[in-house]
């Protein structure tokens, strides 16, 4: 089941909530060094992409490692760059949320109606909701939380408006929300403060976090809109430079061989038709949009006429691994992964050899380059350049 499907929504992650003084949370401590503030309050209401060292004046209050400002608000987020977690939970219409079902950029606002934090912020929120809906590869997921377990009565979790429907009737807005009945999906996610927003991405990791936005004086819904863009862009851009499944958007095993299929699979790249003239075998040129190099090489599995083998010579590219051709040397390479090397073999002057990963996520290939003569073709040795990579996704 979609979250779209779910919440006609796109796929960022909101997580909303007050403090709440008795839950511990595991969130990031402050380094040793914090630098000086001018101001004796700074508000924690930054949007944050990695950790940073908490100002001078920020304070662990709790004794539990999360630096807050005068207010109670964090200055972190512990699964900042980390896998959501896995759960499952009741929604407000009936049926049942599981997580594993997100595929999109998704925000997730994590709130309560008890939460008069929550509640400043909920005009925000439902024009944040309209904003994400009309985008169709962002999502929004609302989960209303208790403060805690010991506060999980229906009478202690929507407060003075008594239920969840009460509540909506009177903010004059409504949507799908996902409804933790006992703080369990509170404390998988890590929330120390309502409202909290979490922006995670189509491979299930936490890429953005924020808490309130009625707090910002200048257009909070704009601002935030704009740092969702521009954290989706830095993503693309990263792993459009890594040779895997990651690297070349939604290219699989069942992606056509063709010219639509591939620039669907590259957006905003040049995908330019290539035919040997010997053997009149076509591939595509995967090139950044005005540039007359390939990026990547797609080639066609025949027998089926869908994409076999994604491959990559140029310096621009990354492997799993973090290697990156032209640079990596065959000595970085894990000695588990070396046992599995081809034996060179020759190639324009000097030798190429080929080391099959089965352990990655789908069928990689490196391939290593030892220049010289003839004694360098005894086996590869650590002076081995990587100069390409390859993967074939998986044949379903």
């Amino acid at each position: 089941m979609s979250p779209r499907a779910l919440f006609s929504l796109s796929a960022l992650v909101l997580i909303a909530a007050c403090e709440a003084p008795d839950v511990t949370e595991n969130t990031v401590a402050a380094p040793e060094a914090a630098p000086s503030e001018s101001a004796a309050n700074v508000k924690a209401t930054k949007f944050l992409t990695a950790n940073e060292t908490p100002p001078q004046s920020a304070a662990d209050t709790k004794g539990d490692g999360v630096y807050r400002d005068a207010e109670g608000r964090p200055f972190a987020y512990a699964l900042l760059g980390q896998k959501l977690p896995a759960f499952t939970a009741p929604m407000s219409d009936g049926r049942t949320f599981d997580s594993t079902a997100l595929n999109r950029w998704t925000v997730i606002d994590v709130w309560g109606a008890w939460c008069s934090d929550c509640v400043a912020d909920g005009p925000y929120v439902a024009a944040l909701e309209r904003a994400i809906a009309q985008d169709p590869d962002l999502d929004f997921l609302s989960i209303h939380v208790p403060a805690s377990a010991a506060r999980a009565t229906p009478e202690e979790m929507f407060g003075k408006y008594g239920s969840l429907d009460a509540y909506f009737a009177s903010a004059g807005y409504s949507f799908p929300v996902v409804i933790d009945t006992d703080a369990s999906v509170r404390d998988a996610l890590q929330i120390s403060w309502t409202p909290s927003y979490l922006l995670v991405s189509p491979d299930g990791i936490v890429r953005g976090f924020r808490t309130d936005l009625s707090v910002v004086e200048d257009q909070p819904v704009k601002s935030f809109i704009k740092d969702i863009a521009r954290v989706r862009g830095e993503v693309r851009d990263a792993t459009r430079r890594t040779i895997s499944a990651a690297g070349v958007a939604s290219l699989d095993a069942d992606t056509a061989f063709t010219v639509s299929a591939v620039e669907k699979a590259f957006p905003d790249f040049d995908v330019i038709p290539i035919v040997d003239p010997e053997s009149g075998a076509s591939s595509f040129e995967i090139r950044p949009d005005g540039s007359e190099a390939a990026r990547f090489i797609v080639e066609s599995d025949w027998s089926r006429g869908y994409v076999a083998i994604v491959s990559s010579r140029s310096g621009d590219v990354h492997g799993p691994l973090g290697e990156k051709i032209g640079a990596a040397r065959f000595a970085e390479l894990p000695l588990e992964k070396r046992a599995l090397c081809a034996d060179p073999l020759p190639a324009n002057g000097g030798h190429e050899f080929t080391c099959p990963d089965p352990a990655a996520p789908e069928q990689f290939t490196r391939v290593y380059r030892l220049e010289g003569g003839a004694d360098s073709a005894d086996r590869p040795n650590g002076d081995a350049l990587l100069v390409e990579l390859r993967f074939a996704p998986e044949v379903p």
